[in-house]
């Protein structure tokens, strides 16, 4: 009887001292976590907007539909909008931010958040290289944009956005393919990997639409 006491008793001390060490670990972690996802969601904006535009944060209301938090750019007499946005894919909440002119023409996209199966949906965010490995181990870093979020520029948000899957993936379409995919409002799926594709777009004809409205003063 008395061994299960110390056993009971060590085993308490054990557990209480592991949860104040992780609590101790958080405490010192949490500001910097925090800190680079801020530092990455401002590189991320700075990207999708117009280069040279000043950007302005706006938090306010939620009333209206407007979103709780969203930017604006202003390059001379153009105004672009900023807004950040999540849909459910396949297994993760997929979140991003989209960059839109008053027109609704979506002028740059940026995933900053997903946990999707890898190797199928979590190439939302791959960056192909055309670079062998044995120069690109010396060469200057390639300057690119996952090339998912990179063929959403020039679709529309206020028309139907087609997915287009008989076609193959957007960075092996040629220039000519590639126009033809834009006027008809659309974006390739990723192989392996629609229901992922479909969320991202579901959130763009849904949420992005009323979130762009709100902000002009259209109502929902």
């Amino acid at each position: 009887m008395t061994d299960i006491i110390k056993l009971t008793v060590v085993l308490t001390l054990t557990g209480v001292v592991a949860a104040l060490l992780i609590a101790f670990t958080n405490s010192k972690t949490e500001a910097k976590i925090r800190d680079q996802a801020i530092q990455a969601q401002t590189s991320a904006l700075e990207s999708i907007m117009t280069p040279g535009a000043t950007i302005t944060e706006v938090v306010g209301t939620t009333e209206n539909g407007l979103p709780p938090q969203y930017w604006t750019g202003v390059n001379g007499s153009d105004t672009s909008y900023a807004f950040k946005t999540g849909s459910f894919g396949y297994s993760s909440t997929i979140v991003y931010l989209v960059c839109v002119s008053s027109d609704g023409t979506i002028q740059g996209m940026s995933i900053l958040e997903q946990n999707e199966t890898p190797g199928l949906g979590t190439r939302v965010q791959e960056i192909i290289s055309n670079k062998y490995l044995w120069n690109g181990l010396f060469s200057k870093k390639e300057e690119s944009s996952p090339w998912f979020t990179e063929q959403f520029k020039g679709v529309n948000i206020f028309k139907p956005v087609t997915i287009e899957k008989s076609s193959g993936e957007w960075h092996k379409m040629d220039k000519e393919s590639r126009e033809k995919l834009l006027q008809n409002n659309g974006v390739t799926a990723i192989t392996g990997a629609t229901i992922s594709t479909r969320a991202v777009v579901s959130g763009i004809e849904s949420q992005a639409k009323k979130y762009l409205n709100a902000i002009k003063g259209n109502g929902l």
